[in-house]
């Protein structure tokens, strides 16, 4: 020990002295971690005066400071600690306490909890932050802290300076008082048996509670001013304690103390009355959020506003989970405050200014629930419990009587809120269901199904807005339909009430959609009037959506269900005339003129005619009727027929109304051209900063395939500033000069610039730069000019091998011959096969060739050695797939083959691998250690094998194929030669 101090002195000491550093993930090494401040214990002189007795001089001496070592009750002192103000001590580092008592008596009381309770440091620090938090209040009732703070003060200290210097001096009674109680098993058996197993809401749901500490702490006001509680570090420690009573990880949870509820550090308090800045009690300054868009202080206050205004539109904030007001998730934020105990309490109060009950101890489901019943009492005048609750619906009625039936075990505020709304207890006593009979509802709602299909002859025209004798019909058979679908999922047949259903109406709950039966039934009712369906004259007499209807079951009759064939026959179209429709109903000129109108009409306001099927313009549905338009354009140009008069009016109208392509590109294009007209220009840099991110995405989308558009898109794009060249080129930028700049001068100093990641060039981040362009030459189908002006300054700046490798030539280039260089040396001639011919080009300039190896050989092993086992199993594995592309966790036969390769992949890279093991590798496979990234040598495989077999490429090896098409001339030779021979060839 250079200190000359044993071990077990310095364990005492220093606290951090047997700590264990934290490892990294592999286990090797310590992890590199930040260390905050406030990891680090607080320091300070200890008593000048035992200092003096020990040691026999004025020098003060320093030691880390605890809680409970800050009081020297011998002579009576505190130690206040260095606080460091603006880089220079507070002044104040010891204050007598002569005169008060009860601190030395609060000190015993301490030394004794710790020595009986392990828990007592825990306890201290939250009975701390709690004895803080009531300090920061300043109660005009407190007459104690005040006494205490001034009979501590030296004369002439500024009494706000003051103040905060000796917070934690003055509250040391209290905290130790505190954390007696909250340790006390009696104290916390009385909690649980107040609560009764209720999350209090606030401190007031414990009154019990409250009465003890104010007799604890000798304040006898204290329980009106903590009742209103609803955050802060005594709630939250209460809600634990509720929670879990009991378990393993009970402590640690009880324990608990969250940054938000932490007090302040006396030096930030210090520090801010310095500034002249309000000083805080609890919790951290916010995050200046480095590298995020919103501090959560920014963040708390926009979901603050759209809290804000739901509340003012709603009444509460109950919002479910899933709820987005004004495209703000809100229900999620919400729940992410609800759930964590650390919300500041300064963010309660103001979402407890909007909503009181914003977070109650219950569900929200439950508080949703109570809202709805609130808002009906007030509408309707009273809820009526003693007569079932008869003017609520059936499940706020179900509800309301599961609230009376368990009135007893509900939570003390859910039963003052019930009885805000007229659920009183004695109410209560007297509620009486509000049930149906289901058995006599189904027979009367099905009695209304028999008067509904006698008059419309099916059920299936009734919708969800249908009533029939006084019951929502439409909407009761369509719960009928889920209910006997799931039923038959779970039998395999109808179930009874399904059967009774189908007597009325065969089809009342039909396979297919119930539109399809709809429109059947029309047709069956036009049938019935006396009319005939001519199929091949284009059902004239029928509506227009009757006769398209009918003619698209003509067209698709092959496809359509045996069911669907049999009734289509009942009403003449039989597989016969189905194939003799005509092609499609013969569109009458007058209304097609009326269509055309409200064309040109969209046309002149939007500037195109790519509408979705959805657009109804000026009351006409212009969307279904342009779709039809061009399936008959589309019809006639398979057959081959010439254009239309109405396709050629739409096309005077919009050239590209009916584009060879999706309509959704149509529409993208024509909004960009809006912008672009109205003189808003996309940049030269393809960056399209200004645009929304979807416009964004899709410019920069069209830009990498344009060359893979349709001639008429790429004309289109010309319109908005694309062309061919334009989308190859991008300038280069001031900054991108800068960088150039520093890259020539880098180049001229070191001859290359095959620079690390974290190289800085006279303040300039160089490294990182050229890592980002080589991310985008790697991506880009033809090179910028920056990459352009890259090469002219080094030739090898992004190579088609790894940058280490070049690194590691760059050294041997610049550097003598040493042992690190000939080491690598010799291992670019033992894999001179496997590297690429531009680097036999680079090495034999510098003097390595496969034939100039040394003369110093290995020297031979002076005893054989056998064979190693995992060769048998690699000769075997190869035998059945063709191959050593193994996963790393193959076992074969219990032998950890892929384990073991990569162990002989590894010796093979450090050139110690037998020759033996190496030549029977060889053998079994010439790949087994390839020089490109292993991954790329297993989707080979995927797609070899895929080739061999003759099974389509799954997407992902197609994807994987199209990379290797755009990477090509990257790409090392024998890769090339390897998807030449599975059909895959540039381009």
């Amino acid at each position: 020990m250079f200190s000359r101090v044993p071990e077990e002195i310095l364990q005492r000491a220093l606290p951090a002295w047997t700590a264990q550093e934290p490892l990294s993930p592999d286990g090797a090494g310590t992890a590199g971690r930040f260390r905050f401040g406030s990891v680090v214990p607080a320091a300070g002189e200890g008593c000048w005066l035992c200092t003096a007795a020990r040691t026999g001089r004025a020098k003060p001496a320093r030691l880390y400071l605890q809680p409970h070592t800050r009081v020297c009750p011998r002579h009576r002192r505190w130690m206040l600690g260095t606080h460091w103000i603006g880089g220079s001590p507070a002044g104040t580092e010891q204050i007598d306490l002569t005169g008060l008592p009860e601190m030395i008596t609060a000190h015993r009381r301490h030394l004794s909890l710790l020595r009986h309770r392990p828990d007592g440091v825990r306890a201290f620090e939250v009975a701390h932050a709690v004895a803080v938090s009531w300090w920061a209040q300043q109660w005009p009732e407190d007459e104690q802290w005040p006494r205490r703070a001034l009979q501590l003060a030296p004369p002439g200290t500024d009494p706000g300076w003051w103040r905060l210097l000796a917070r934690d001096a003055v509250t040391y009674p209290e905290t130790v008082a505190l954390a007696s109680a909250l340790v006390d098993e009696g104290f916390r058996r009385r909690l649980l048996a107040e609560s009764r197993g209720h999350l209090p809401h606030t401190l007031a749901d414990t009154p019990a509670l409250v009465s003890e500490l104010a007799q604890i702490t000798n304040r006898d006001w204290l329980p009106e001013k903590i009742a209103s509680t609803s955050a802060g570090p005594l709630l939250v420690w209460v809600h634990n304690c509720v929670r879990s009573p009991d378990g393993a990880d009970a402590a640690d949870r009880l324990w608990t103390l969250h940054m938000a509820h932490r007090p302040r550090p006396i030096t930030r308090e210090l520090q801010a009355y310095r500034n002249g800045s309000k000083p805080e009690a609890v919790g951290g300054s916010p995050s200046r959020g480095r590298g995020l868009r919103l501090t959560p202080e920014q963040a708390f206050h926009t979901g603050l506003a759209h809290a804000r205004a739901y509340a003012a539109l709603h009444g509460h904030l109950a919002a479910p989970i899933g709820e987005r007001f004004n495209g703000f998730a809100l229900g999620r934020w919400l729940s992410n405050h609800r759930k964590s105990p650390a919300v500041p309490p300064e963010h309660v109060t103001e979402l407890e200014a909007l909503d009181p009950w914003w977070r109650p101890p219950w569900t929200v489901m439950w508080q949703r629930t109570y809202y709805e019943a609130r808002d009906h009492a007030r509408a309707r005048g009273g809820l009526r419990p003693e007569r079932g609750f008869p003017t609520t619906n059936f499940g706020l009625g179900e509800w309301l009587h599961m609230q009376c039936t368990g009135y007893d075990d509900l939570h003390p505020a859910q039963q003052r809120l019930l009885s805000d709304i007229g659920l009183t207890p004695e109410a209560v006593r007297a509620a009486q269901p509000r049930r149906k009979h289901m058995a006599t509802h189904f027979e009367r709602t099905l009695a209304g199904a028999r008067a509904f299909a006698r008059t419309h002859g099916t059920l299936v025209t009734a919708t969800a807005d249908t009533v029939q004798d006084g019951s929502k019909l439409g909407q009761w058979l369509a719960n009928q339909r889920s209910k006997d679908r799931a039923y038959q999922l779970r039998h395999g047949a109808p179930s009874p009430r399904a059967l009774a259903l189908s007597a009325i109406d065969s089809w009342w709950n039909p396979p297919w959609a119930l539109k399809w039966q709809r429109s059947w039934h029309q047709a069956h009712t036009h049938i019935a009037d006396g009319h005939v369906l001519d199929a091949a004259a284009g059902f004239p007499g029928t509506s227009r959506a009757l006769a398209r209807w009918l003619t698209n079951q003509c067209a698709q009759y092959d496809t359509l269900q045996p069911d669907q064939q049999d009734l289509l026959t009942r009403i003449g179209l039989s597989a016969v005339r189905a194939r003799g429709a005509a092609a499609r109903p013969a569109e009458r000129e007058a209304d097609f003129a009326v269509g055309l109108g409200y064309a040109r009409s969209y046309h002149s306001t939007h500037g195109t005619l790519a509408a979705a099927i959805s657009t109804v313009h000026d009351g006409f549905e212009l969307g279904r009727w342009l779709r039809r338009q061009r399936q008959h354009a589309r019809t006639d140009a398979d057959t081959g027929a010439p254009q239309c008069a109405a396709a050629k009016a739409l096309t005077a109208v919009d050239p590209w109304w009916c584009p060879p392509w999706s309509l959704a590109w149509q529409r993208a294009w024509q909004h960009i051209h809006h912008q672009v007209q109205a003189g808003h220009q996309p940049d030269a840099m393809h960056e399209f900063r200004s645009f929304a991110p979807d416009e964004r995405a899709w410019l920069r989308w069209q830009i990498r395939h344009y060359a893979g558009l349709h001639p008429g898109q790429q004309r289109l794009l010309a319109d908005i500033g694309f062309t061919e060249e334009s989308t190859r080129t991008r300038p280069v930028t001031p900054y991108a000069e800068t960088a150039l700049e520093h890259a020539r001068s880098y180049t001229a100093a070191h001859g290359s610039l095959a620079t690390p990641y974290c190289a800085v060039h006279d303040g300039f981040p160089l490294g990182s730069w050229l890592a980002r362009q080589r991310l985008l030459a790697h991506n880009a189908n033809t090179p910028y000019a920056v990459h352009r002006a890259l090469t002219m300054i080094d030739p090898w700046w992004n190579p088609p091998w790894p940058m280490r490798w070049q690194r590691a030539y760059h050294h041997a280039r610049t550097t003598p011959i040493s042992s690190t260089t000939h080491s690598w040396a010799s291992a670019q001639r033992a894999a001179w096969r496997r590297l690429h011919p531009q680097q036999h080009t680079l090495l034999t300039r510098i003097g390595i060739t496969p034939e100039n190896r040394t003369s110093t050989q290995r020297r031979k092993a002076t005893r054989p050695y056998p064979p190693s086992p995992g060769l048998a199993h690699a000769r075997a594995w190869a035998k059945e797939t063709g191959n050593l592309c193994v996963p790393k966790s193959t076992h074969h036969e219990g032998f950890p083959l892929g384990t073991w390769l990569i162990q002989q992949r590894r010796k093979a890279g450090q050139r110690r691998l037998s020759p033996t093991t190496l030549h029977a590798l060889d053998t079994i496979d010439p790949w087994w250690n390839p020089p490109w990234p292993y991954h790329w040598h297993r989707t080979y495989h995927q797609a070899h094998t895929c080739h061999r077999t003759g099974q389509p490429y799954p997407p992902r090896i197609t994807t994987w194929i199209h990379t290797q098409h755009r990477n090509w001339p990257r790409l090392h030779p024998q890769q090339q030669h390897l998807l030449n021979t599975i059909g895959i060839h540039p381009g």
